[in-house]
């Protein structure tokens, strides 16, 4: 190989490698923007968590099942329960509650809405509820399809 020749491909080689890395330096890198990894949502009201909030449905109208996770992120003991928008609105209390001692974690389960308004596939509003309040949040309604098919309301 001649020094022409080397050097050309010494510079091409140079070239490619600039080009190519280029890519990188004006695309931002992905793990630095905030997003939701999981089908469902967060929500937060004080030192409560919810975490991954979806609800399974079959159809509009019919009972839907809350999952998810809640997490207290203080060291007092803490009660969480969770209302549809309709049921807040007609002022009906929490039915089932789930008692988390302080910074602990758990999987919501047990958490049935009779009627849920909307259909899979969308999204409807529920509330997180503690003694500090209530917490308004857009949840996705999934159908129990898949994984979800374990998790939908037992008839």
């Amino acid at each position: 190989m001649t020094r022409l020749h080397r050097a050309l491909a010494v510079t091409g080689a140079a070239a490619a490698t600039a080009a190519l890395s280029a890519c990188s330096f004006f695309s931002p890198v992905q793990t630095d923007n905030k997003y939701i990894p999981a089908d469902g949502v967060p929500v937060q009201l004080g030192v409560i968590a919810g975490r991954n909030l979806a609800i399974v449905a079959d159809a509009a109208g019919g009972p839907g099942a809350l999952t998810g996770a809640v997490l207290n992120q203080g060291d007092a003991e803490a009660v969480v329960g969770f209302l549809t928008r309709e049921e807040s609105e007609a002022g009906a209390s929490v039915n089932t509650r789930l008692s988390l001692g302080g910074r602990e974690s758990k999987p919501i389960s047990g958490v049935v809405f009779e009627k849920v308004t909307s259909a899979p596939g969308t999204m409807t509003d529920i509330y997180l509820v503690t003694t500090e309040g209530k917490q308004l949040v857009s949840v996705p309604v999934l159908a129990p399809h898949g994984f979800y098919e374990e998790l939908k309301p037992k008839a």
